[in-house]
């Protein structure tokens, strides 16, 4: 029972030219139930009005065995007007009418002619919420512009209601495929699990409250990307769901913060007793502690904050051209600043002869020459401090209190190089020079204090 279409001509009290289609209806025979009949042309559905700009439908439901025959399809939103410029003549037969109109609906997002026009189902949820406004009974997919309320009518572009179409697309599919996954679950275990249990171990699916899905196979290893692809998903719902831990278990959500600031700490020490094993170049070590500055922070007994990485003492500005590069330049609580230089692990502290008798060893010339190159950039930063004051990191900084700091080498295992050593940092009073395993072994202390101590019975009090 497709209906057919009637066009009809008119103009407006102002002189606009329009169409009006009509859409042919029915009725039951009272002779004969199963029978209809059509109406007379002048009780057909007045269905839209086409002018130049605009085409005003009116949509309805169009099937003749519902119920809901010929009732609004949006509820209260009688009227949905769709805005376009399509041709420069009305059409001129029902044919060419429902052709223009039809070319005229946003793609995917209407019902044909045919149907009763309107919204697609799928996009029943825009005229449901917007019901949520008591004035509004009108609808304009417009051109262009904000979306915005105009008295009894909301105005909608037209690329609003496509990207809420594709993202509605998009949930579909989601559903089709959870359900289309949850379905090939079911017949593995329902089926194929008892036929063959050794091929096809049933999958176990856990999901207590709908918020922490976990999907394990009860025989048999998971791949490698499959079980990082789970751990992935679990930290997506734990950071998804922080404020509900926060508030329903606040005690077990900090000790998981701890627990993962401890692995943290223990995956960073793994990779510094890794790093310290090779003959890393100096560039690599500068890298490890840029992405590491947690790590500098704990040679100063203040908190300190990181200002520039590779800048410039000498120069137009901090990241400008010029001589002088030093490794970090970090701010100190308050106004005072630090000088970090990075050298390597192996680089030597001591020469390998001692000087004139057996007990001292002169400092060897890549220590000395790395205290005077912090020396140096410190006293450039003094000198260039009006063009560096200028930088917004340094607003609250000043050169009055710079203190230097060189990490190189190792700690000598020989004792008397071992006082040398001692003897010559402890003298510069200006630079402290602190050695890479000194630094590992803060990072141990560190750990050691975070982690734990088990409770043994004697230390429970009675």
């Amino acid at each position: 029972m497709e209906p057919s279409f009637r066009l009809d001509s008119g103009v407006t009290d102002d002189g606009a030219e329009y169409r009006d289609l009509f859409m042919q209806t029915f009725e039951q025979d009272t002779s004969e139930p199963r029978r209809w009949r059509s109406l007379p042309e002048p009780n057909w559905y007045h269905l839209a009005r086409v002018f130049l700009k605009e085409i005003i439908t009116y949509p309805v439901f169009a099937n003749p065995h519902a119920q809901r025959y010929l009732t609004p399809r949006h509820g209260r939103f009688k009227t949905v007007i769709y805005e376009s410029s399509y041709g420069r003549d009305l059409p001129d037969s029902p044919a060419s009418a429902v052709s223009h109109i039809e070319i005229a609906l946003p793609w995917r997002a209407s019902n044909p002619c045919t149907y009763g026009l309107g919204l697609t189902k799928d996009l029943d949820e825009i005229w449901r919420g917007l019901s949520s406004i008591p004035e509004l009974n009108t609808i304009v997919a417009a051109r262009d512009g904000a979306l915005r309320v105009d008295g009894n009518t909301v105005r909608i572009p037209k690329d609003e209601v496509d990207r809420i179409r594709r993202a509605f697309d998009r949930t579909t599919r989601k559903v089709r495929d959870s359900v289309k996954q949850a379905r090939a679950t079911h017949i593995r275990n329902a089926l194929l699990a008892p036929l063959d249990p050794t091929r096809f171990p049933p999958i176990v699916q856990v999901n207590p409250e709908g918020q922490l899905v976990e999907i394990r196979l009860d025989r048999g290893r998971q791949s490698k990307e499959a079980a990082r692809s789970g751990r992935k998903a679990t930290v997506k719902a734990v950071r998804s769901n922080m404020e509900t831990l926060a508030a329903e278990v606040p005690d077990e959500l900090i000790e998981l913060h701890a627990e993962i600031e401890r692995a943290t700490l223990a995956q960073m020490i793994e990779k510094y007793e890794d790093m310290l094993k090779k003959d890393l170049p100096e560039r690599t070590w500068q890298t490890f502690f840029e992405r590491n500055i947690f790590i500098l922070t704990m040679i100063f007994a203040r908190p300190v904050r990181l200002l520039h990485s590779q800048f410039h003492a000498q120069g137009s500005g901090m990241d400008g051209t010029g001589a002088q590069i030093g490794d970090f330049l970090l701010a100190e609580l308050g106004f005072a600043m630090a000088i970090v230089e990075i050298k390597t692990p192996g680089s030597p502290l001591l020469r390998p002869k001692a000087y004139r008798n057996r007990e001292v060893f002169a400092p060897d010339e890549d220590l000395s020459g790395a205290v005077s190159q912090v020396l140096y950039q410190q006293s450039k930063i003094h000198e260039n401090w009006l063009v560096h004051r200028a930088r917004p990191e340094l607003q609250n900084s000043r050169p009055d209190a710079i203190k230097c700091v060189v990490i190189t080498g190792r700690l000598p295992k020989d004792e008397m190089q071992r006082r040398s050593f001692e003897v010559f940092r402890n003298a510069c009073k200006n630079v402290e020079v602190i050695t890479f395993d000194e630094l590992l072994g803060k990072l141990r202390l560190l750990s050691e204090h975070l982690t734990p101590r088990e409770v043994r019975e004697e230390d429970l009090p009675f």
